[in-house]
């Protein structure tokens, strides 16, 4: 059974509650990142993945799903 991506990521060392991601890109560098929150509160727990080819691998997994879901049906 695939388990949804939030029941993978760490609980807030705060408040224990699942921690969320987000895609942003940095101020300066414009770099794209996977910034990992608290979502009751962001001052709990703040922290960036910035790993290139693992932002860009993500990435490329989110467009593919995305692609799928917004596509229009064979046959349609």
């Amino acid at each position: 059974m695939k388990k949804k991506l939030n029941n993978e990521l760490p609980r807030c060392p705060i408040c224990k509650g699942g921690l969320a991601a987000k895609l942003t890109r940095g101020r300066k560098s414009g770099k794209p990142s996977i910034m990992l929150i608290c979502p009751k509160d962001g001052r709990h727990f703040r922290g960036f993945i910035t790993d290139r080819a693992y932002v860009e691998g993500v990435m490329n997994i989110m467009e593919s799903k995305t692609k799928i879901n917004n596509g229009v049906p064979d046959g349609h």
